[in-house]
């Protein structure tokens, strides 16, 4: 047997080694494998790991025990599994992944064959190679062949004619060739009408140079193209070429470079790419949308439109809804109506749910233009691989914080890119590359001028535009937390409508995967891949919506030589297969591949055109010397004056002559010459997305921001141990005979620190993220809510773990912390200051601009809390004032509040408690008044009564002594009253808190507290939406 396989690295085929004996092994054992990898870069490569054996007509992979497993296709083999030439093959986790380039089948297998009364072609894992050929095949009514290729038909002989890369089609192409997907296209057989049918294809099925959106019926001599640039069939009828073709099995097409080989041989049928041929078009023909169809709105008739065949109008593209929108003719007008699809309806830039038609109206669904002429006629364009873009006097001023004046950093460039063309953006540092391409893409618009993209202007229709322009900025856009495939979905998710199935949105993902080569990565973590492997993903995120134009910005920015040549030829693929693709660089070693590039210079256009006219126009031998050509002329400017008023100078210069060139001519002049009046009308753009939409946002936007943080194990593990270590340590601190302030304290203080400081990073760590799917079509609301509701998850459960141990230390006497219906409202205030907090951490995380930032002022936004909270005492004057805009200080008084106990100051002191209103402290010097008072009272009533007695002796003795008697015996007084002895202050003060703030209330604390989530809410998202408009 003969097989090729080849090391592949970044989804790139590194080498290709062809084997011809009858087991392939693999591993690290060089004496009894073929195919054999080195030991230091390839640990978990076992001695003798896997093989790859031909047995019974089928080829097989089969792992010989090692001891890190063998993966095919991304799944741990348990048995002898059978392959085919596209299969990936991975020996151990994160070990080399080897691609099936060619499975062939020698010469004894050929005769094999023959002595069976065979005529097939060998492939890969079919199990019916060997059987008998079918008797009923019956007489092929219509075959197809490559155009070109006369010599190699393909008979139609099923009712459903499956074309493709995968394995079960009919017509199988090769698995390397991304540009056909897996089941493209099919052609179905009804009597005697053949129909072509897109499989809702990556890069759509054209049918005589037309894409097509629906079913189309197919008539001899039809031309099908699989994809913009893709293999090119011809269809034809047996009756009219008089050919007979019998067929049971699938024929197989595989893109190469070697010879065709005939269906009869035993070997894969190979098509090489490179004798396709089409008709070429001019690019003035080619920015000119593909009318799809014509119908005609009669009186009383309805016409709908959607992505479902049941629909009047079917337009194939995910972008679509279902049923997304319908035209109606009431005798006397035509409406019309959205029927809430979730991308919206855009007629003359603006989004309707309804609109009465005219004539001069421009309807646009998705990448479709609708028309209505005054005879009812209704005609639906397709823009799709035809999207040109003009710009027209592009000019940006910013203020100069130097001088207070003003600064250019776009000059009055104007320039014409036609559909499909590989543009360069290039220049020195500081020439304005990036400038200019956010004022392409709409990310940052010109001050003046315009940007078309086929003849809208890109800011007055923003809104429409934005679905058909990804943009991939030099800052990854994905969360590395997630798998390959996971980013995907959610991207899909979040952009496409709601109605689009999951296998929908499987079919679209693995297209994706495929033409990014990302397929043998699909379950890895981001985090994983290298710098490449990660770039492609940015890229196949933008992939998800099937954008006709990519912005790329610096995307080989830190990638190894080998890696960008690799990530340019992609790029390369992908403008091939009908996009317009513009990209920033400073690498020069790969500007070749470029259909034309953009040299800017000081935010000038010194040139536009090829880039080997660029080398001709500077003078320059090589790319790397074109941007010392263009600084060369600064040497010879003499006089006074600064290095940045000379760059200007020569860049003036540069651009005086770009303007005499031909190219200029070629490639400005001409093509902005044939636009129309431009319509300036400002329309206000609309990002409704619609209470159904929000909440499917704030959905799937919940789930993958909780996905990311669940990923990270080890910092949620520390997040929770957080409560539990606080709770022991508060044990430890509080004196059991202390006021219970310091616990209730910890409880509001924590709350809000822990909402705080886990939510301040969480938007300007993703900014870049966020950015880009904001200016797809995330909507605020739902954004912030997807952070709250999760977060409040995690801080909620740390609340709780805080809440219960205390609790626990108090129902076992070890620490005092009382609270009414066992604290329950004590844990809902904890949980509302959270809230708080993570509002405060969000707003923080939206007004900052690094991650730093927001970590640096969490302590300045806490230690306010801990000073005004009234945990030093009662406050008076300023700071009673300052408290009130505390969260903490709500909150630790409503949960002192809700603990049921007295104050020891008259400040909030209950008046059925222990104190009697009073506070602890004049309650004591109360009763303490009332011992001195009552002591008082008695000395003064024994004073009375001994003088009483005094008085009465004292009479009798003067009248015995005048009678001459004996004097009477002195009286006997009463002991003294006793005197109590005065209350002391208690030692143990744990059945009190200090006070409670007289301004506050358990019910007013709390709706304080809301009213404070409800503003920082609110002012979170509006310094995201002011940010929209910076």
């Amino acid at each position: 047997m003969r097989v090729i396989l080849a090391e592949n690295k970044d989804g790139a085929n590194e080498r290709q080694i062809e084997f011809q004996t009858p087991v392939v092994r693999m591993g690290r054992d060089s004496s009894t494998c073929q195919l054999t990898f080195d030991t230091s870069e390839y640990p978990m490569v076992s001695r003798r790991h896997a093989q790859i054996s031909y047995k019974d007509g089928i080829f097989l992979l089969s792992d010989l025990g090692s001891a890190f497993g063998t993966f095919l296709n991304g799944k741990r083999l348990s048995s002898a599994t059978p392959i085919k030439a596209g299969d990936v093959i991975q020996l151990g986790q994160n070990g080399p992944v080897i691609k099936i380039i060619l499975l062939e089948v020698g010469s004894e297998f050929q005769e094999q064959v023959r002595a069976q009364g065979l005529s097939k072609g060998a492939y890969g894992n079919r199990s019916d190679l060997v059987e008998k050929f079918m008797p009923n095949a019956g007489f092929a009514k219509a075959f197809l062949m490559f155009r070109g290729e006369s010599n190699r038909n393909f008979p139609i002989t099923k009712e459903e004619f499956w074309i493709g890369r995968d394995s079960s089609c009919d017509l199988v192409i090769e698995a390397s060739s991304v540009m056909v997907s897996r089941r493209h296209a099919k052609i179905l057989t009804s009597e005697d009408k053949f129909l072509l049918v897109d499989n809702n294809s990556f890069n759509g099925t054209y049918l005589n140079g037309k894409r097509i959106v629906a079913v189309a019926e197919l008539t001899h001599g039809d031309a099908i193209q699989l994809g913009f640039n893709g293999p090119l069939l011809e269809f034809c009828l047996s009756s009219a070429v008089q050919q007979n073709f019998r067929q049971d099995t699938p024929q197989f097409v595989k893109v190469s470079n070697s010879s065709v080989e005939s269906a009869a041989s035993p070997k894969t049928i190979v098509f090489h790419g490179g004798l396709i041929s089409q008709e070429v078009k001019s690019k003035s023909q080619m920015a000119e949308p593909t009318l799809l169809m014509t119908l005609r709105l009669d009186e009383k008739n309805e016409l709908r439109i959607g992505r479902d065949a049941a629909n009047h109008i079917m337009l194939d593209s995910l972008q679509i809804s279902k049923f997304h929108a319908r035209l109606v003719w009431d005798g006397v007008k035509i409406l019309l109506e959205d029927l809430d699809s979730t991308n919206g309806v855009f007629v003359n830039g603006r989004r309707v749910s309804k609109h009465v038609v005219t004539a001069e109206d421009i309807m646009q669904i998705g990448a479709f233009i609708i028309k209505v002429d005054a005879a009812r006629n209704v005609k639906v364009y397709d823009t799709r691989a035809r999207t040109r873009i003009d710009v027209i006097q592009l000019t940006k001023d910013v203020k100069n914080d130097r001088d207070g004046g003003s600064l250019r950093l776009l000059d009055n460039i104007s320039l014409s890119i036609m559909p499909n063309e590989f543009v360069g953006l290039l220049g020195p540092s500081g020439a304005g590359k990036s400038t200019f391409m956010d004022a392409l893409n709409g990310m940052r618009p010109a001050s003046r001028g315009h940007v078309l993209i086929n003849n809208l202007d890109l800011y007055q229709n923003l809104s429409v535009l934005k679905q058909s322009i990804g943009y991939v900025p030099q800052e990854d856009i994905i969360h590395r937390e997630l798998t390959v495939y996971r980013t995907l979905y959610y991207v899909a998710k979040l952009r496409l409508p709601s109605d689009v199935s999951d296998s929908e949105i499987e079919q679209i993902i693995n297209e994706v995967l495929d033409v990014t080569g990302l397929a043998e990565r699909r379950d890895v973590l981001i985090s994983q891949l290298s710098g490449g492997q990660r770039k492609r993903v940015s890229i196949a995120v933008e992939l998800i919506t099937k954008p006709s134009i990519i912005f790329l910005d610096e995307p080989t920015s830190g990638l190894d030589p080998a890696t960008e040549e690799k990530i340019m030829l992609l790029f390369r693929q992908i403008a091939e297969s009908g996009r317009t693709v513009i990209l920033t660089t400073h690498a020069m070693e790969n500007v070749k591949l470029f259909d034309k590039i953009v040299l800017l210079m000081r935010g000038k256009l010194v040139f536009y055109g090829k880039p080997q006219e660029a080398l001709d126009f500077v003078g320059a031998k090589s790319f790397k010397e074109l941007y010392d050509k263009l600084e060369e002329p600064a040497q010879l400017i003499s006089g006074a004056g600064s290095k940045s008023l000379m760059m200007d100078k020569v860049a003036d210069g540069w651009k005086e002559r770009f303007l005499q060139t031909p190219q200029y001519r070629k490639n400005v002049q001409e093509p902005l010459s044939r636009i129309g009046k431009l319509q300036l009308t400002r329309i206000k753009q609309n990002r409704n997305l619609g209470i159904f939409g929000a909440v499917r946002q704030w959905f799937y936007l919940s789930i993958r921001y909780f996905e990311v943080l669940s990923s990270d194990k080890l910092n949620l593990a520390i997040l929770f141990l957080q409560a539990p270590i606080i709770a022991l340590m508060t044990f430890l601190v509080v004196d059991n005979n202390q006021t219970r302030d310091f616990i209730y304290f910890v409880l509001s203080l924590v709350s809000i620190w822990f909402g705080t400081s886990v939510a301040a990073r969480e938007i300007i760590r993703e900014k870049p993220i966020y950015k880009r799917e904001r200016m797809f079509n995330l909507g605020l609301f739902p954004y912030v809510m997807s952070k709250i509701f999760v977060l409040s998850f995690i801080v909620g459960l740390q609340c709780l773990l805080l809440f219960l141990p205390l609790k626990l230390l108090d129902i076992l006497g070890l620490m005092k912390m009382p609270g009414v219906f066992l604290g329950l409202p004590q844990l809902w205030l904890m949980f509302l200051t959270a809230l708080v907090g993570i509002a405060l951490g969000l707003f923080i995380s939206a007004l900052v601009k690094t991650s730093e930032m927001a970590t640096s002022l969490v302590p300045l936004i806490l230690i306010p809390q801990i000073l005004f909270s009234g945990l030093v005492g009662v406050p008076s004057g300023l700071n009673k004032v300052i408290g009130l805009l505390m969260p903490a200080a709500w909150s630790f008084d409503a949960i002192k509040s809700f603990s049921g106990l007295d104050t020891l100051e008259p400040e909030g002191a209950k008046p059925d408690g222990e104190t009697q209103g009073k506070g602890y402290y004049k309650w004591i010097e109360a009763e303490n008044d009332k011992l001195i008072e009552k002591a008082r009272e008695d000395f003064e009533r024994y004073k009375i009564k001994a003088e009483e007695s005094i008085k009465d002796y004292q009479l009798r003795l003067r009248d015995n002594l005048a009678r001459g008697l004996t004097p009477p015996p002195p009286p006997k007084l009463d002991a003294p009253p006793k005197i109590e002895n005065p209350k002391k202050i208690d030692e143990n003060l744990s059945r009190f808190i200090v006070f409670l703030h007289p301004w506050m209330s358990e019910i007013l604390s709390q709706i304080v507290l809301m009213l404070m989530f409800i503003i920082l809410l609110i002012a979170t998202i509006f310094c995201l939406w002011v940010q929209d408009l910076i």
